[in-house]
């Protein structure tokens, strides 16, 4: 299943790329479905630079009828992305900590000139879920269940991607205000 969520931030697009490519700890405290980023590792490449992030979500994000059934270690998942130079974009791919194989996600993640000194922000990515790769599910049932699910975790997913945006905003403005 497709998504795509744009918002627009109020500061320059050389800034946000940065901010998110170099600083995306810095915006934790605006995010609050999010317990920590760990930055794993960082190699810097001629056209960009790749980065291993490693997300914690908040136990709190976590509908009160799933809480029962999700362990700390579930809420956590890597972030493999490769941050463009030029191109002011990132490709990347999600990776669950647990249960590596039942969901695919990847896309991009764009950071355009906006006017006025602002940008947009534009996520564009695809998920796949699996459920038949969870064990005890019948095949029969995964099959009915997989677009249910995709569509759920979308619409997880893309609040979540757009409070990026508002926690860059909320950063920057901070920071503007402070000096």
């Amino acid at each position: 299943m497709e998504f795509t969520c744009s918002d627009r931030v109020t500061h320059p697009a050389e800034v946000v790329h940065s901010l998110l490519r170099d600083d995306m700890t810095k915006i934790l405290p605006y995010l609050p479905d999010v317990d920590a980023i760990e930055v794993l590792t960082r190699e810097d490449e001629a056209t960009g630079v790749r980065i291993v992030n490693l997300w914690r979500a908040s136990e709190g994000a976590v509908p009160r009828v799933a809480q029962a059934f999700l362990k700390p270690e579930m809420l956590t998942w890597k972030d493999h992305a490769l941050w463009l130079h030029e191109a002011r974009k990132a490709q990347w791919r999600l990776e669950p900590n647990v249960g590596g194989d039942l969901f695919d996600c990847n896309g991009s993640t764009t950071v355009t000139p906006d006017g006025d000194g602002a940008c947009r922000i534009d996520v564009a990515g695809a998920l796949n879920v699996y459920p038949e790769r969870v064990k005890g599910v019948p095949r029969l049932l995964a099959g009915k269940m997989r677009s249910t699910v995709e569509s759920f975790v979308v619409r997880m997913i893309v609040p979540n991607m757009e409070t990026m945006a508002r926690g860059v905003q909320g950063y920057l403005d901070d920071q503007s205000q402070q000096g």
